[in-house]
């Protein structure tokens, strides 16, 4: 029978080797699709007040995501971050986050809604593993449900939960304020546990960004035809 605790452990591990790897977490609102992100890979969101059971300072992952899940998709990576970050874009990601917020505030105020869910996701630290190569969309889709099948909050024998502020415990979905992630889909599955070694040989194939040029913000209006 699997040791979840054990296996979250080495999950977080190689999330430590993975951001020593890359030079830190990093946040959308600070990132440009110039910065030589890998074509394919899996990213994971962690969250500011997020913290993992016993283990106080270390945030936990609050979602795990991938793109180009079939052979024949074009899409990639910084695209679909670029989806998440970017206003009136289609993220299933910003939908939670949206649902959820207007639940929380009901306060009948007039604002600019959608920029609020590119604050709340673009403050959110993220690392990302490259996963690239023929027939990778399958291992792309491995490590996403297992790593959501490993780090959900909704099986009994799961370490802790998440925090009583969290934005996601107002989300009208069960699977969301039960598993602590913003995901819906594996988080009642099961794990295999194979796939931290497939994650564990990503991360050693992953390669830091390059820093953004020191004027990289200054086309933004030019940011929504360069995603």
């Amino acid at each position: 029978m699997p040791d979840r605790g054990a296996d979250i452990e080495r999950f977080y591990e190689l999330m430590g080797v993975l951001e020593d790897r890359v030079g830190g977490k990093r946040k959308l609102s600070g990132c440009h699709r110039s910065m030589g992100w890998p074509e394919r890979g899996v990213y994971f969101f962690f969250e500011d007040g997020e913290t993992r059971a016993n283990h106080d300072t270390d945030l936990r992952v609050v979602r795990v995501g991938t793109h180009a899940v079939t052979a024949r998709s074009k899409s990639r990576l910084w695209h679909r971050l670029y989806e998440h970050k970017q206003d009136g874009a289609r993220s299933v990601f910003r939908d939670h986050v949206n649902r959820a917020l207007k639940r929380r505030l009901n306060d009948g105020l007039e604002h600019n809604h959608s920029r609020c869910i590119s604050t709340y996701i673009g403050q959110m630290p993220f690392l990302w593993v490259s996963v690239d190569g023929e027939n990778s969309h399958r291992l792309r889709t491995r490590l996403e449900k297992n790593a959501i099948a490993l780090l959900s909050f909704w099986h009994k024998d799961s370490e802790g939960n998440p925090s009583h502020g969290w934005l996601g415990r107002s989300s009208a979905k069960r699977e969301i304020k039960q598993s602590g992630l913003w995901n819906i889909q594996h988080v009642k599955g099961t794990y295999d546990l194979a796939f931290l070694d497939d994650l564990a040989n990503c991360i050693d194939r992953t390669e830091a960004l390059n820093e953004p040029p020191a004027d990289w913000h200054l086309p933004v209006c030019l940011d929504r035809n360069l995603g």
